[in-house]
């Protein structure tokens, strides 16, 4: 018998990989940017948080979606 994916921990783990990915993007700014400040001694680690919170949400919502899609889609042909 073929195991199926389990698309909840797919979808989970490729949205920590790509939140992740988009947080480190945010430090890559040249200039001063949200997630730095002088005044603080560096990086705001809150807002940092706050960043990839709102990726991972973000992410894990279009890959629900796509899986959700993929599911009414092979039931429909098979």
């Amino acid at each position: 018998m073929k195991k199926k994916p389990n698309l909840l921990l797919f979808s989970a783990f490729w949205s920590l990989v790509l939140a992740l990915v988009m947080t480190l993007i945010g430090f890559l700014h040249q200039e001063a940017v949200d997630l730095t400040e002088a005044a603080a001694g560096g990086i705001v680690w809150s807002r940092v948080l706050y960043l990839f919170l709102g990726w991972f949400g973000f992410s894990m919502v279009v890959m629900l979606i796509g899986s959700l899609v993929y599911i009414l889609s092979t039931r429909r042909r098979g």
